[in-house]
C-alpha cells in the first residue's frame, strides 16, 4: 500500500519519511530488532531510493537504527544503562537551567505550563494510555525548557527524552496505548506551583524528582 505524500520537495519528503518511521517506532508498530528495507519504504511511500536513503541514514545518526550492509536497517534497541546516562544527563541540564534562568520564566509560559497540565487532567479521567501519560510529561519538559531561548540545548534535550520515549513503548509494548494511568500530575504541579513564588531551588528539587521518576515505564 502506497502512503499519501504531501509534498514533492526531496527534502521536505525525506524529513516526512523520517518522521513517518520514527512515529511508527514511538507507537510501537515497529518493534526492537524488526528489518527495514529501502526497497519496501519505496513501495510503501511510493517514492525514489533518494529521501528514503536520507531518512534512514538520519535515522541511524540518531540512534533509532542500524544500518546492516546487505541485511537492511534494524530498530534499535535501548539499554537501562542509556536510560540512566539519560536520566543524569537531564537532571544536570534541566535543573541546572531552571536554577539559572529560573527569574527569565514570563507569565505567559506559565499559563501555558498550567494549561498543560489542565489537558492531562482531562485526559486523566478515562484512564491515560502510557503514550498519553509520556507524551503529556515530555511536552511539559520542553515548554519549560523553551522558555530558556537556548535552541541548541533544547534540541539535544528533545532527543533524550524521544529515546527515553522509545525505551518506554519497548518496556511495555502492546500495553503502550492500553489506558493504564489515573495519578493526577502532581509533580509537575508542584513544580509549577513552587515556580509562582519564585522559589526556584524547590522547583529544581521537585523537577529532579520529576526525571527520576519511572512510572511512565
Amino acid at each position: 500500500m502506497t502512503c499519501s505524500i504531501p509534498t514533492t520537495n526531496n527534502s521536505n519528503l525525506k524529513e516526512y519519511i523520517h518522521d513517518q518511521i520514527l512515529k511508527d517506532v514511538i507507537e510501537g508498530t515497529l518493534q526492537p530488532n524488526m528489518i527495514l528495507h529501502e526497497k519496501k519504504l519505496m513501495e510503501q511511500y511510493g517514492v525514489s531510493r533518494s529521501p528514503v536513503r536520507e531518512a534512514l541514514i538520519q535515522l541511524c545518526s540518531e540512534g533509532t537504527l542500524c544500518n546492516y550492509p546487505k541485511r537492511g536497517y534494524e530498530v534499535s534497541s535501548i539499554t537501562e544503562k542509556e536510560i540512566q546516562d539519560i536520566v543524569h544527563f537531564r537532571i544536570a541540564v534541566e535543573c541546572s537551567f531552571l536554577m539559572q534562568c529560573g527569574p527569565n520564566i514570563s507569565d505567559e509560559t506559565l499559563k501555558k505550563l498550567d494549561e498543560c497540565i489542565a489537558d492531562h487532567a482531562v485526559l486523566q479521567a478515562n484512564g491515560l494510555t502510557a503514550l498519553q501519560h509520556w507524551t503529556s510529561n515530555m511536552k511539559f519538559h520542553l515548554l519549560l525548557f523553551s522558555s530558556y531561548d537556548n535552541p541548541y540545548t533544547y534540541q539535544k534535550l528533545k532527543e533524550a527524552i524521544t529515546i527515553q520515549t522509545r525505551f518506554y513503548v519497548q518496556k511495555r509494548s502492546k500495553k503502550w496505548q492500553t489506558p493504564v494511568f489515573t495519578d493526577r500530575d502532581v509533580l509537575h504541579q508542584a513544580v509549577l506551583d513552587y515556580l509562582k513564588q519564585k522559589n526556584y531551588a524547590m522547583a529544581s528539587s521537585i523537577l529532579k524528582a520529576d526525571i527520576e521518576d519511572r512510572s511512565a515505564v
